[in-house]
């Protein structure tokens, strides 16, 4: 491996070692908690678009798609600089993995639960993650391509 694309390893490792800690601490939080956090977001829909049950869930969910999206992103970069190769199976995987983790964590914690329609969110999540990391691959690699021209 170059020495660059180790730097690189390393860094989007750490990366996702912090995201996957960061989305610990959002499911450590009761279920009180976490709905004030959501609460911002519910109420600026609300002054867009009228009061309507449903921005609790679209709040609520997005913000489950929008973690493991992230950590699926990251965990993409970690696999390809140590790999030199994309490996999207890997970060789906591993994020997919994860998210499990996280709806039997949240059996422990006060008024949450483990749901599989939330596994189900944060697969779909990691999927994005990937894709997301493919076109900016690609985006990347035509750019270089074009600038050696």
């Amino acid at each position: 491996m170059q020495r660059e694309n180790k730097k690189a390893a390393v860094l989007f490792w750490i990366l996702s070692v912090i995201c996957m800690a960061v989305i610990f601490w959002f499911s450590s939080q009761t279920a009180d908690e976490s709905n004030h956090q959501s609460n911002f977001f519910v109420e600026w829909l609300e002054s867009l678009f009228g009061q309507n049950e449903i921005w609790i869930f679209i709040v609520r969910k997005s913000a489950h798609c929008l973690e493991f999206t992230g950590l699926s992103l990251l965990l993409s970069c970690a696999f390809y600089f140590s790999k030199n190769k994309i490996t999207l199976p890997y970060s789906v995987g591993l994020t997919s993995l994860y998210a499990i983790t996280d709806e039997i964590h949240q059996i422990f914690v006060d008024g949450r639960s483990c749901e599989f329609r939330d596994w189900v969110i944060d697969t779909i999540g990691a999927v994005i993650g990937a894709l997301g990391f493919l076109v900016l691959y690609k985006l990347i690699s035509a750019i270089i391509k074009r600038k050696k021209r």
